[in-house]
């Protein structure tokens, strides 16, 4: 019984491991697209989608960042779409990285 105690223990620990560097890929991702410092972006929410995104074609895997309201012009909310292994999938506004390096030279 201590046994499968233990090996339940070791994989819920690795389990935290491996959802933990999932983050930490995706969120290196997300201040790659949003430079440094990156912008005002107002209230952040996370969530990864393990039962897929229903928005984006196919329903990825994915870890979806939401902020807002943010103080990029024409994007008063904006959505990120990071896959588990740390690829951009979809940003909206589709154009966030141009807004951004825009905003950064000051409009």
């Amino acid at each position: 019984m201590a046994r499968l105690f233990w090996m339940t223990l070791m994989v819920a620990f690795a389990g935290a491991l491996l959802l933990g560097a999932s983050w930490a890929a995706a969120f290196y991702t997300l201040g790659d697209l949003l430079g440094a410092p990156p912008p005002q972006m107002g209230t952040q929410t996370t969530d990864l989608l393990w039962q897929g995104a229903p928005e984006l074609p196919g329903h990825p895997r994915v870890w979806r960042f939401a902020f807002g309201p943010t103080l990029i012009p024409g994007a008063p909310t904006v959505r990120i779409y990071i896959s588990p292994l740390g690829q951009l999938v979809r940003t909206e506004p589709a154009d966030l990285a141009e807004r951004v390096k825009l905003m950064e030279r000051g409009y």
